[in-house]
């Protein structure tokens, strides 16, 4: 089995996805992991958060969550 990473654009990612589910099933399997971001990006939302802190502009625990997964 192989492992692919690709960037599909907008404009075509709708076509692809029909491809791909022209294909066996139980031969390929997909996941979409547009919404995850990179350890290095992780690490900066979370040191400019702790630096917010002590400015006292800290935002509410959900609203912080929210902003970090719709980022």
């Amino acid at each position: 089995m192989h492992t692919l990473q690709l960037k599909i654009d907008d404009s075509i990612f709708d076509k692809f996805m029909g491809l791909l589910d022209m294909l066996p099933k139980e031969k390929i399997s997909v996941s979409d992991e547009s919404n995850s971001i990179s350890f290095e990006e992780a690490q900066i939302k979370v040191k400019n958060a702790m630096n917010n802190i002590s400015k006292n502009e800290g935002l509410e625990m959900d609203e912080a969550f929210e902003k970090v997964l719709n980022s």
